[in-house]
């Protein structure tokens, strides 16, 4: 309870909306907090201001406090019968591209299936997605990058690969094969430079020697397909994100042959002395039933 009015506090900045949180008064927090800092020996919480702030010293066990209750949760999970999937919790954790455009399909199939299991979906880069789930703040990750930490295990989830993505009006439209020396003068639409897409593209480009034209840099791969529909420009990005406009003839879509390289795609977990969780088995058997159908030949068998 401790820890848990700690995290109040820091998320909520006032006692009282922290009190309000965990269902306890004001004056409970504030001893609660107190007897906490007497444990360690320390203040975890500037009380010059009107606000809490957290010290340096809060700031480091916060940290700590959020994997303690996460793992108290997944204990408390596994102790109430989640053995039989019959409910129980699933945090998922995933890049833009699979975030938007892949998993939405899968959670839909994972529910029809277990309908009292209840799941939570971050999206965010590779990186902090699997920092979160190195932090204990998310149960499985699928992301570009294959992490290279000892502490997590690594399944080939399937392949897929980058290609350019223009409005029906743009001069390259009918070009039966594009090369990346055609695309030096081109203005491009790019996501922002922390994306692991970004610099995949980046990289290719160098390695190349040509130029990046960068005409707008944006946050969403939603984003640079509207843009590049308005032809503003030409977009580089994954297969999978522009299946849909490809079809209905909104975008026209060519690879570009430097490009051909595929872009593995991996879902992670945490490599522990037991098996993952039963319903994160649940989901990854559920991953290869969905996908080894719909998405071959980029499709592979999930191996370690």
């Amino acid at each position: 309870m401790q820890l848990q009015m700690l995290v109040a506090v820091a998320e909520e900045g006032t006692l009282q909306r922290a009190a309000e949180r965990v269902y306890r008064t004001g004056p409970a927090v504030s001893i609660a907090i107190g007897k906490l800092e007497g444990e360690l020996g320390t203040p975890l919480f500037d009380r010059s201001g009107h606000d809490f702030r957290l010290t340096d010293a809060g700031e480091v066990f916060l940290n700590y406090a959020k994997r303690m209750l996460s793992l108290r949760d997944e204990a408390l999970a596994a102790a109430e019968g989640i053995k039989n999937i019959k409910r129980g919790h699933m945090r998922i954790g995933a890049n833009q591209s699979i975030g938007e455009y892949l998993l939405p399909r899968l959670t839909e199939a994972f529910l029809k299936q277990y309908p009292d299991v209840k799941v939570k979906v971050v999206i965010g880069y590779s990186e902090s997605v699997i920092s979160a789930l190195k932090h204990h703040e998310l149960d499985v990750a699928l992301v570009a990058s294959r992490p290279r930490d000892s502490d997590l295990q690594a399944h080939l989830l399937m392949r897929d690969k980058l290609v350019a993505a223009m409005s029906p009006k743009h001069h390259l439209a009918n070009t039966e094969v594009i090369h990346i020396q055609d695309l030096g003068a081109e203005p491009l639409i790019v996501l922002t430079v922390s994306s692991e897409l970004r610099e995949r593209v980046v990289e290719t480009f160098r390695r190349f020697h040509i130029p990046l034209n960068v005409r707008v840099e944006t946050e969403t791969l939603e984003s640079v397909k509207q843009m590049a529909a308005r032809d503003m420009g030409m977009g580089i990005v994954p297969r999978m994100c522009v299946q849909k406009e490809e079809a209905s003839g909104e975008l026209i879509v060519k690879t570009i042959e430097e490009f051909r390289e595929e872009r593995n795609l991996w879902i992670v977990c945490r490599r522990q002395a037991r098996e993952p969780s039963p319903v994160c088995q649940a989901f990854m058997k559920l991953i290869k039933s969905e996908l080894n159908p719909a998405l071959r030949p980029h499709y592979a068998n999930a191996r370690s």
